[in-house]
């Protein structure tokens, strides 16, 4: 589909509301202080920035998020004297941004503590039951700072839908805020809100490894929500699976995708999301990737083995380097011959278990150098920190990229590859990243465990026939451009404005129908658009 074309097919799905607020824990923009205390903003990392960007060059937007860094903190104290805030620096003329501070220690507890050593672990299927944290140590980050975080976060989302007329929608992101979206409700009935979760979602066996107090907070909390969209249809089944063994009283409907609790109807939904095909190429032809490009070429060789991921255990970057260096042992004739650049981002490193993680990934590259390498050529070429430019830049000359995490939501750099890549390069992916269940005949499959599986794999990838490589590149890159951002997007929002035309029909009809769980009428959308 032509950009022109999948504009004229956004603009027909716009979202019939005045005004669209964003909640999520990490915000747009991130402000950092330069030596002369002056604030510098600077585009906020990972997949969800970028997708949730596209919607800020659409329509009026509010992104509520958390204030992360001391530059954030003390923008949002000059922000506080015209309003509380912030305009976008970025191209995007629409948004505004307010940021939400809480307590230092109330952070930690929420982010460090719940969110990422216990939320992240459990839902990647990482958690360690007999290396539970205690009880005691649990609730108390639960309850005074996971929970006061949420409330921080509603409390500005609920400002937002006061400060002005017209009808608002909300859209609430991941796993930092379970909590917000019934917090939100409780003060705003009328207001529909939609949550989408970009992890897994697990087995209801693994949310048992929770105090039963916590589970049921999450639930609740998220059918707060008129729509919950998911990564997968795996992840939906088993959010509905979850429902209606730890809801009490909830009628779950396996076929309509529907928890119906305490008069409440929420609906839970795959959306696998995507990337911004056209914004990846012009990136990498930008005069900034051209320049990456050029520094990057002395170090690809007859073949490129590459990986880019942040430095975290579920990412499973020490067994992509085991199996490589299987490969070379299984393979001495390609040894001189083949290249792995890894584009490794630093990430959480303020906990204790990310920190050992990249102390262990950088121990194996020196190993492997070590052991394999020569004078003349090194086995592993790192490329450390979070530049995006240069790693999509890259992306353009792999011949195999290895993307082998031990679960992901999705994944979008398995996506990203196939967009910008020049030389029909063989995607090698995990059956448990969320993105094999779209790309799953584009790629070579891999067991993330299997160390010899995913060594076989690389060598498959290697020696596939040019004919082969070819039809696999074709093929996932004309995947990734039917089911790009825009269609993600567009999913989402022809969802939303069904929901929004059901709320104004039961708005109009109450008290009959201000609760009715009967499908909905076929009625006209609301006229407000945010053009």
């Amino acid at each position: 589909m032509s950009a022109h074309l999948q504009m004229q097919t956004l603009a027909s799905h716009q979202l019939h509301a005045d005004r669209l607020i964003v909640a999520t824990h990490r915000g747009p923009v991130e402000y950092a202080l330069t030596q002369d205390n002056e604030l510098k903003p600077h585009r906020g990392a990972g997949g969800l920035v970028t997708a949730l960007l596209e919607t800020g060059n659409r329509m009026e937007v509010t992104w509520v998020a958390m204030a992360m860094t001391e530059g954030d903190r003390v923008a949002l104290t000059e922000a506080r004297q015209h309003g509380g805030q912030l305009p976008s620096p970025l191209r995007s003329q629409k948004m505004q941004l307010r940021y939400v501070a809480v307590p230092k220690s109330v952070y930690k507890k929420y982010y460090e503590q719940i969110s990422n050593r216990i939320l992240w672990f459990l839902q990647h299927s990482m958690h360690n039951p007999s290396a539970a944290a205690p009880a005691r140590w649990l609730q108390d980050a639960w309850t005074n700072g996971y929970t006061v975080a949420n409330q921080a976060i509603a409390e500005a989302v609920n400002r937002e839908i006061e400060c002005e007329a017209g009808s608002a929608m909300v859209m609430v992101h991941d796993y930092h805020l379970y909590l917000a979206p019934l917090m939100i409700r409780q003060r705003h009935p009328e207001v529909v809100i939609q949550q989408f979760i970009h992890i897994p979602w697990p087995d209801v066996r693994c949310w048992q490894f929770l105090p039963s107090t916590i589970v049921r907070d999450i639930y609740r909390g998220l059918v707060g929500n008129d729509l919950i969209g998911f990564q997968t249809e795996r992840d939906a089944h088993n959010f509905l699976e979850g429902a209606r063994t730890l809801l009490e009283e909830a009628d779950v409907d396996f076929e309509e995708g529907t928890v119906a609790w305490q008069g409440r109807l929420t609906r839970a939904r795959a959306y696998p999301i995507s990337v911004s095909v056209e914004g990846e190429r012009k990136l990498v032809q930008s005069a900034a990737g051209r320049r990456a490009a050029e520094q990057l070429r002395p170090l690809l060789r007859e073949q490129t083995i590459m990986r880019v991921d942040r430095i975290e255990p579920t990412k499973n970057i020490l067994r992509g380097f085991q199996a490589y260096a299987q490969l070379l042992d299984e393979h001495p004739e390609l040894c001189g011959k083949v290249a792995f650049l890894a584009f490794l981002v630093p990430s959480r490193q303020a906990i204790q278990h990310y920190k050992r993680y990249a102390t262990e990934v950088l121990k194996i590259i020196e190993d492997i150098n070590a052991h394999y390498g020569t004078q003349e050529w090194r086995p592993i070429q790192a490329l450390w920190g979070n530049d995006r430019t240069r790693a999509l830049a890259a992306l353009q000359y792999y011949d195999v990229l290895l993307v082998n995490p031990i679960i992901d939501g999705m994944n979008l750099v398995a996506k990203e590859g196939l967009v910008v890549n020049q030389r029909n390069g063989v995607l090698v992916l995990s059956r448990t990243a969320g993105a094999f269940q779209q790309l799953a005949k584009a790629c070579i499959a891999t067991s993330p465990l299997d160390v010899a599986e995913t060594a076989q794999a690389l060598y498959t990838a290697l020696t596939l026939a040019p004919a082969d490589r070819r039809a696999k590149a074709v093929l996932g890159r004309q995947m990734v451009e039917r089911s790009d951002l825009n269609a993600w997007l567009t999913r989402q929002i022809h969802d939303m404005n069904a929901a929004l035309k059901k709320r104004a029909f039961a708005l109009r009809h109450e008290p009959a129908f201000a609760l009715s769980l009967v499908e909905e009428p076929d009625l006209p959308a609301l006229t407000a658009s945010v053009m």
